[in-house]
């Protein structure tokens, strides 16, 4: 689940398995949007690897400029939009583009450290009044993306490359 400013709010084992331990960092380190513009990007894979991770950021920079237009004044949002600006050269020429619409990408490619590549259908249900995002990621029934999942929902979140 995510807010207005795209801030990972809640997620299942499974969500932080595939993609990381949101348990593990300070809130400010679970904005979707800051990862993808300002990083880290572990081995030079953006936004976990994931297909569409320029389409995201995108889509993310629309998301965020309604979410400023919403919660105008509110310094926190004003903030993140001017840590993005400066970081990001990227993010600060699509702000200044002013979209707001983006297609949403109905399909994904992790690229898991562990499982390597998983496909996941997204399906995003808005709760409008709460100015936030369910995100739902399912694989195809019997796919090896699905064998991938069940196998991370056994292993979680362990690291498997720390020597003991």
């Amino acid at each position: 689940m995510t807010s207005a400013t795209i801030e990972v709010i809640a997620w299942n084992d499974l969500a932080a398995a595939l993609m990381e331990d949101f348990s593990a960092l300070p809130r400010r380190e679970r904005n979707l949007v800051r990862r993808a513009f300002l990083g880290p990007h572990p081995q030079g894979r953006r936004l976990y690897g994931v297909s569409d991770a320029d389409e995201f950021a995108r889509m993310s920079a629309g998301r965020l400029r309604a979410a400023a237009a919403r919660y105008l004044g509110d310094p926190e949002v004003a903030g993140l939009v001017r840590e993005l600006r400066e970081g990001s050269e990227e993010f600060a020429r699509l702000w200044d583009s002013h979209d707001v619409a983006a297609a949403p990408v109905m399909t994904k490619t992790f690229q898991h450290p562990l499982v390597g590549p998983v496909t996941v259908n997204c399906d995003v249900l808005d709760i409008s009044d709460r100015d936030q995002q369910v995100v739902i990621y399912t694989a195809v029934p019997g796919s090896p993306s699905e064998q991938a999942l069940r196998l991370l929902s056994v292993v979680g979140t362990q690291r498997m490359d720390v020597p003991s």
